[in-house]
């Protein structure tokens, strides 16, 4: 009777872990987030300057406490028209800017009152399209070649008013997502048009749920060598 209360406390254990530890990274049709193919530096909504993203995009986010799964799902699979291979396919709405100054605006699409306030000496970098910035960040010099790190750490800006805008876009406070960061070969002076940014993504969640079973394989060993 011990050993089988032992095991189901282990079953247990597996599944609340498992749930606990569900990655995006297991929907049979996830698509990793992309890098970006910049254009000429352009105006966007509302008079926003900067390289036009030139090719569809990808930006996931993760799943996270607070969120339900199949909304974060939405966001990530978005595809209205039945062929996007990507879920930013507006790419052409969307911005880069680049000012290592800092101090760049950050954006806030606002129903009927859009709203922009400076993002601070950190915010060297945004991407930004129909007035909200979604990334932003600070730039990390490595010698030779610099990172876009996005700030707060892997943190997706969502639009918070569904007023004209697409529904699964909108989110009452920032989430955490699969960007950590858009690397380039060069220096930040050197981006522009033509440019291609790589992308760098947070590390695959670890999951214990492994552990568990392993815990439950040993059990199992363990009876047969006792039998």
């Amino acid at each position: 009777m011990k050993k089988l209360i032992t095991i189901c406390a282990v079953v247990t254990m597996v599944l609340a872990v498992s749930t606990a530890n569900a990655s995006i990274r297991d929907q049979a049709g996830y698509y990793a987030s992309t890098g970006l193919n910049l254009g000429a530096w352009d105006s966007s909504y509302l008079g926003v300057e900067g390289y036009v993203i030139a090719d569809p995009f990808q930006i996931n986010l993760e799943y996270q406490t607070g969120v339900a799964n199949a909304d974060i799902d939405a966001l990530n699979a978005y595809d209205p028209t039945g062929g996007w291979t990507a879920n930013f396919s507006d790419n052409d709405e969307y911005v880069l800017t680049i000012d290592e100054g800092g101090d760049l605006p950050l954006y806030t699409y606002n129903p009927g009152t859009p709203t922009s306030v400076a993002g601070g000496a950190d915010i060297q970098w945004t991407i930004t399209g129909w007035y909200q910035t979604i990334l932003a960040g600070d730039i990390v010099d490595h010698g030779g070649s610099i990172s876009l790190r996005v700030l707060p750490y892997a943190t997706y800006r969502p639009f918070d008013g569904d007023a004209g805008v697409n529904s699964v876009e909108v989110f009452d406070s920032p989430l955490d997502c699969e960007v950590i960061a858009y690397t380039f070969a060069g220096t930040a002076a050197e981006i522009g048009d033509g440019s291609s940014l790589g992308v760098e993504l947070v590390p695959e969640p670890a999951t214990m749920s492994l552990l568990a079973i392993g815990g439950l394989a040993v059990l199992r060993r363990r009876r047969r060598r006792r039998s």
